[in-house]
């Protein structure tokens, strides 16, 4: 089969061609070796926990609504999943509590899950490290 003449390559080209191909593929090949790589691989039991959104609340519980801890804190009150734990009734919040927590959007509203909750009486450990729930 003939070879359009635009098509084939000349002596130089395919030189040149041979030659980077040698030259670049070991140097390509150490170049990409010598690049770390690491995977995070998250539980899927975090249930969206991004632990590079961590941030510490200070507040009091101030009601619940829907499941989640209503907080007040300097900003305003915020939405806290505290998963399994009681907490405080509304009327007995008085003292100010810390909750380590993940932000975290859903159905168009900002809410927090807590990690760790600290208060006067000790801290409840909620999640691990990656957010994954602490079995109770």
């Amino acid at each position: 089969m003939d070879m359009p003449d635009r098509l084939r390559p000349t002596r130089r080209q395919a030189l040149g061609l041979l030659l980077a191909t040698l030259l670049a593929g070991p140097a390509w090949a150490q170049a990409t070796a010598s690049i770390p790589i690491s995977v995070h691989i998250r539980s899927h039991a975090a249930g969206g926990y991004e632990p590079s959104s961590e941030l510490l609340l200070r507040g009091r519980v101030i009601g619940r609504d829907q499941g989640l801890f209503l907080v007040r804190i300097a900003a305003g009150v915020v939405r806290v999943n505290a998963g399994a734990w009681p907490g405080p009734e509304p009327r007995d919040a008085k003292a100010s509590l810390e909750i380590l927590a993940a932000r975290r959007q859903e159905n168009g509203r900002q809410i927090f899950l807590a990690r760790e909750i600290r208060t006067a009486s000790g801290t409840v450990v909620l999640r691990d490290t990656q957010g994954v729930p602490l079995p109770r």
